[in-house]
């Protein structure tokens, strides 16, 4: 696990709603020339993180990713309004389609095959490059292991990914199927969306980087949130449906930011002892050597969050019409929360 990153990009998982993604990226990637050394990324992030980090040869990751959404986009003339949050009840040609094996039934464990998905990111990702564990940026995707309740990391600095710990981080049930991968022991290890444990992997990016405490060089995480964590108090049953889909899947790391902050306190005693010679007797100290070794402060986190609550058919409404909606807001809350400063300015911090 490679620790050196300075700049890093978290994607949150939301099916559709990662549309919002492409339009954040438009602005970081196509108006700020923005260049994360470590992108990480949840579900339909997960997707979006592979296809910036590991695009195509012939293309750059804003066009890859550009592809991407116009490949799974569904048209919306098509559908009466009323109806168009629902037209990928029927599938979508290049992500998923629905299970035909109707005599298997009551075997089923997903509603939908994910195998368009697969050959999609085929035509679109330089797979030779996913595999290395030398690519960079760094790459990190999440998902469920079922066996283990937990959370597991597929990290590309530690022997390289595959297009199958894409689609794991992404298999949503009961959708979409069960990810089966093998261990380097040989042994299946099955594994569900990441989104279901933490749909923001901010610990885990914090933990790969840089930790070096110096003025001199700036630690930046930009976090892509699409399910805001504030809301109103619901007043019917659809509403606290709403409410409850935002709440289990909006970022909950804000109480671990917090105390990690705290600790950035400490640090900076750490480096005073270090740094003034007033202290010179505590440095020779046991107690300040093992308080000393490998303390990592919280980088300058920067989040552009959606502030519309989703509903319940917004991560599936693939129609060109919401996709462009998406798209457009995260534009423009890009342009907003990062202002005309550099994307790396200090002064917006998390929170």
């Amino acid at each position: 696990m490679r620790k050196d990153a300075t700049k890093a990009l978290v994607l949150q998982g939301g099916g559709a709603l990662g549309a919002y993604e492409l339009g954040v990226a438009r602005v970081l990637y196509g108006e700020r020339g923005y260049a994360p050394n470590l992108i990480a990324g949840v579900s339909i992030g997960a997707i979006s993180a592979v296809l910036l980090a590991r695009p195509r040869k012939d293309r750059s990751p804003l066009e890859t990713l550009e592809a991407f959404w116009k490949k799974v986009m569904l048209p919306a003339d098509f559908w009466l309004p009323l109806f168009r949050p629902y037209a990928s009840l029927f599938g979508d040609p290049a992500f998923f389609r629905p299970r035909l094996d109707v005599a298997a039934l009551p075997f089923w464990t997903s509603l939908y095959d994910t195998t368009p998905l697969r050959e999609t990111l085929k035509e679109l990702v330089d797979l030779d490059a996913l595999k290395d564990p030398e690519a960079w940026p760094q790459l990190l995707v999440t998902a469920t292991s079922i066996e283990d309740g937990q959370i597991v990391q597929f990290d590309s600095s530690d022997d390289g990914l595959t297009l199958d710990h894409i689609i794991a981080s992404g298999s949503l049930p009961p959708n979409f199927p069960i990810t089966t991968i093998k261990d380097k022991h040989s042994k299946e290890r099955h594994y569900w969306d990441g989104g279901i444990f933490d749909n923001t992997p901010l610990g885990a990016v914090i933990e790969r980087m840089d930790p070096r405490r110096s003025a001199e060089q700036k630690r930046e995480i930009i976090v892509v949130n699409l399910f805001p964590n504030k809301g109103e108090v619901p007043r019917n049953m659809a509403e606290v449906g709403q409410r409850m889909l935002n709440m289990l899947f909006a970022n909950k790391t804000q109480s671990d930011l917090d105390l990690m902050k705290a600790f950035n306190n400490f640090a900076g005693l750490i480096d005073l002892i270090a740094t003034d010679d007033r202290w010179e007797a505590l440095r020779g100290t046991q107690q300040f050597i093992d308080a000393n070794k490998g303390y990592i402060t919280v980088p300058n986190i920067v989040d552009i969050t959606r502030t519309t609550p989703a509903a319940g058919t917004s991560s599936g409404d693939f129609t060109a019409r919401a996709i462009t909606e998406l798209a457009e807001q995260g534009a423009r809350d890009a342009r907003k929360r990062l202002g005309g400063g550099p994307a790396d300015s200090g002064e917006r911090a998390y929170g």
